[in-house]
């Protein structure tokens, strides 16, 4: 069992243990989920470094470093709450995200923010700013960035609504689980 199999029992233990006694094979169970996990972010990793990788033959190799343990790590956080944070559900996950949708701050308050940061460039959030905002969106600064350089904003979010997907994934999986991995 390797570590995310280690990680997701010792969490299940804690969060959801009527679901750990539901398990015929605990052991292969976590087994198996680690291996999945493990397999999962190997991927995502691969595809958020290359998404966010610009110029390679010139990036230093510090800020390579950086950007690689960046997309790993946000790799690391979806696939963890994808596939392992848990607790008893209060409600349904389908309701749960139902909800959540209803509820959650619109992506056209990108596209309005984009816009009005066109309209007046002085209106241009700090780097300190754009990266907790960058946060709070689960989206990367680059993407902000590219979404105030693109007119109009909106054509921009249309062409990246994988991207857009994913935020709102890892956004609802955070609101789901206040929970870390403790």
């Amino acid at each position: 069992m390797n570590r995310y199999g280690r990680t997701a029992r010792q969490h299940w233990e804690r969060h959801a243990p009527s679901r750990l006694a539901a398990l015929a094979d605990p052991t292969g169970f976590f087994t198996d989920l680690g291996a999945q996990v493990e397999a999962e972010v190997n991927d995502l990793t691969d595809r958020l470094a290359m998404m966010t990788a610009g110029d390679c033959s010139t990036e230093p190799y510090l800020e390579k470093v950086a950007r690689l343990q960046t997309a790993r790590r946000t790799a690391e956080e979806v696939v963890m709450a994808e596939l392992v944070w848990t607790r008893e559900p209060e409600l349904p996950l389908e309701l749960a995200r139902e909800e959540w949708e209803q509820t959650r701050p619109s992506d056209e308050n990108l596209i309005v923010w984009a816009e009005r940061v066109q309209n007046f460039p002085d209106s241009m959030p700090s780097t300190e700013e754009l990266e907790e905002m960058a946060q709070t969106w689960a989206l990367s600064v680059e993407f902000l960035e590219e979404l105030v350089a693109t007119e109009p904003p909106r054509e921009y979010m249309l062409a990246n609504q994988a991207a857009l997907l994913e935020a709102a994934n890892v956004r609802f999986w955070r609101e789901l689980r206040p929970v870390t991995n403790s």
